[in-house]
Parts: C-alpha cells; structure tokens; sequence
C-alpha cells in the first residue's frame, strides 16, 4: 500500500513538472514570434531643411523624411518618419522606395531603414497563383 502511495505522488510531481516544462517551451516561441517585419514603403514628402532641436537639444538643422507603408499582413497605411542631418550623404526624393522595418505588436511603430529599387511591390505579399 505504501508503494502505491509514494509511485502516485511521484508520477504526479513527474505530470506537474511537464506541464511546467511545456509552459515555458510553449512561451518562448510565443516571444520569439514577436519583434520586427520588414516591408517596402514610399517616400510621401521630403520637409526640409528645418531648424530645430536634436535629441541632445542642441540646434540643428535637418531633412525630415516621411514615409507611408503597409504591413506584410494588410494592414494599414502607416506612417514612419526620419530626421537626417543636412550633412548626411543619403537623399531622398518623393516616390522613393524604403525599407521600412515596424513593430509587429499593436502600436506600429516604423523605422526607416534606407532606400531600394528593387523591391517588386508595396504592401502584403500575395499568392502568385490565383485561388479559386
């Protein structure tokens, strides 16, 4: 009697510890599926130059770069914004393409990664076959 006993608190401390091992498996592809897409987007306006203040605070003058984009999922259009130094060797021009690399989490946050020419589409990549 005592056998039994002590083998069903072990398999149950054994069923225990694989649900918390599948837990924390289970969590860490759920976090590893959340981070940064990449997509292409287009220049929608060149501002510039503007005199302002650079993050430090200290007076500057630069381009702003403002650029509209889709997610690969459809969804959208957002907007990303870049300031670059007047100095900076990288120009853009309206109806430029950019990689536009964003948050996947809900408050789509953009950064603009830098120009492209080669980038077939703008927007959610779609099935080269039609469904029927």
């Amino acid at each position: 009697m005592m056998t039994i006993v002590v083998l069903g608190c072990f398999g149950l401390v054994l069923l225990v510890s694989a649900c918390i091992v599948a837990e924390v498996f289970a969590g860490a592809r759920r976090r590893r599926g959340l981070g940064e897409e990449k997509t292409a987007g287009r220049v929608v306006k060149v501002r510039g130059p503007v005199r302002g203040q650079g993050e430090d605070g200290a007076p500057t003058e630069y381009v702003e770069v403002v650029v509209e984009y889709y997610t690969r999922h459809g969804e959208g259009p957002f907007v990303a914004t870049r300031r670059l130094p007047m100095a900076s060797r990288t120009l853009y021009a309206a109806e430029d393409r950019v990689i536009v690399s964003y948050d996947v989490r809900s408050p789509r946050r953009g950064r603009v990664e830098g120009r492209v020419s080669h980038w077939p589409q703008l927007g959610p990549r779609r099935s080269p076959v039609p469904q029927p």
